[in-house]
């Protein structure tokens, strides 16, 4: 049994994939602050390298949120990826979405907290 780093929320916005010498679209479904789930019918390979955007709509201008990232799940009906680097402005959308999305934004804080202290403690 998989046991969670972080909480995982359902969240559905638009994404764009860029991998390679290609782009695609598909639909977020859940987001975490380590990746997310695309529903999609793109064929991709575990381990391949991408750049993810979301799109935050509804407001003006609308926020794009930027992360690179792997390919570490393929489903029938999409692909899972781990997000791997985010700028400062993208991580503190994430981290908002996350919490304002969750039942229990205090958790989400503290996973978020005790991520922080182990990339310290590790030095990375």
């Amino acid at each position: 049994m998989i046991t969670r780093k972080f909480s995982r929320v359902q969240f559905k916005v638009g994404a764009t994939i860029r991998v390679a010498d290609r782009q695609f679209q598909g639909a977020v479904e859940n987001l975490s602050m380590a990746g997310m789930f695309l529903v999609t019918n793109e064929q991709l390979s575990e381990g391949e390298p991408v750049d993810i955007t979301i799109f935050l709509t509804g407001i003006i201008p609308e926020i794009a949120v930027n992360f690179t990232g792997v390919v570490t799940r393929i489903a029938e009906d999409g692909v899972g990826f781990t997000f791997e680097k985010m700028d400062l402005g993208s991580y503190m959308h994430l981290k908002n979405i996350i919490a304002y999305n969750s039942d229990d934004a205090e958790k989400v804080m503290e996973e978020i907290g005790h991520s922080i202290d182990e990339k310290f403690a590790s030095g990375k």
